[in-house]
């Protein structure tokens, strides 16, 4: 896996990446009692959390170990508790999706509109940055297998932090009060960084920021280059100081930056693709000689598609970026809930039947 990460061979298997499987995928796989309503109330959990918090958050650890040991990963991914005010709003009124929870961020207004609100929010102390779940899975995990570690992004805690009409305002009308924010968020940041991947157990990491849409990224390509890519680069300097891949993941079309984020920024490797925006294997042909590729299989075709698509779709990809190295075989984005079970199946079972008949 890691030399797979790092481009350092084309030879032996392709393995299998994600970042994220949902708790319900997940429960109902390894038939695991948990409250998956309450996972990101666990996962953002506060400086204070009660005994029964702290409860869930060991189950919710043990959970996520047993599936990806079960399922044949070579990695667990597992995050720092990075104690920053998060404002998620859980929704589960769409009829079609059976009252399963999705987090959406607030669009208007956030929990600060101000540098006073700003200030007086309950930040802790740097080294408030806490790698518990770190240690403990790292005595969980069989010895041949190692963690990912889990960064959330600077520019969505800032969509948090203001709401999403209100950062965009104030980008134009306060520009010094975003930077402000943005530079607080990314020492905490940094700091998690540095401390997830001097961990020994830890194998890489993974940082998430989604920077765009289906049609180009969020804020202007200038804007981005001028506010996130140099302290992106802070924190892939962290990464690499201890000899560890700093992969990154975002969601939408992101081309504009692409340059940045390879040469400037310094990732190892780029994770979440959708075929509505660019099919994987072009993205493979752009940037896997320089970068690792991971994931790619559309996640509205797990959703929605027959398992003889699936596997159709997985061997596409396979036979299109496996041969050059670099490329991990997953879904598009995450195992969403609402995801078929039987397709996450089929696309893991037609990448095994590719390994097999390329050993």
């Amino acid at each position: 896996m890691e030399k797979v990460l790092m481009r350092q061979t084309k030879d032996g298997p392709v393995p299998i990446f994600e970042g994220s499987v949902d708790a319900e995928i997940a429960c109902e796989i390894l038939d695991f009692d948990f409250p998956t309503e309450r996972v990101s109330e666990i996962i953002n959990i506060g400086p204070n959390p009660t005994l029964e918090q702290l409860q869930l958050g060991f189950k919710l650890m043990e959970m996520v170990i047993a599936f990806y040991t079960r399922m044949g990963y070579d990695y667990v991914t597992m995050a720092p508790i990075v104690p920053i005010p998060r404002t998620p709003r859980h929704v589960c009124e769409n009829p079609q999706q059976q009252g399963l929870v999705r987090v959406w961020q607030e669009e208007g207004q956030g929990i600060v509109s101000s540098r006073e609100e700003f200030e007086a929010l309950p930040w802790p102390p740097l080294p408030g940055v806490n790698v518990l779940p770190l240690d403990h899975t790292a005595r969980k995990i069989p010895p041949q297998m190692k963690m990912i570690a889990v960064i959330l992004g600077i520019f969505e805690d800032l969509r948090s932090l203001l709401g999403i009409q209100q950062m965009a305002v104030k980008s134009v009308e306060d520009p010094e009060f975003v930077e402000a924010i943005l530079e607080k968020l990314c020492l905490y940041n940094e700091a998690a960084v540095e401390k997830c991947a001097a961990h020994p157990a830890v194998g890489a990491v993974i940082y998430g920021d989604d920077l765009g849409f289906n049609r180009g990224t969020m804020m202007s390509p200038d804007w981005i280059r001028r506010c996130l890519i140099p302290r992106y680069k802070r924190m892939a300097d962290a990464c690499h100081r201890h000899g560890k891949p700093f992969l990154f993941h975002s969601c939408g079309q992101i081309d504009a930056i692409m340059e940045d984020l390879i040469e400037t920024v310094g990732i190892d490797g780029r994770h979440s693709f959708q075929d509505n925006i660019e099919p994987v294997e072009q993205v493979y042909r752009k940037y896997g000689d320089r970068i690792s590729i991971l994931g790619g299989l559309d996640v509205d075709l797990l959703a929605r598609g027959t398992e003889a698509q699936v596997r159709k779709r997985t061997r596409q990809t396979l036979e299109a970026c496996a041969p050059g190295g670099g490329f991990c075989m997953g879904s598009g984005n995450s195992v969403t809930n609402f995801c078929k079970i039987e397709n996450y199946f089929a696309m893991l079972d037609e990448t095994r039947k590719w390994n097999e008949e390329h050993a």
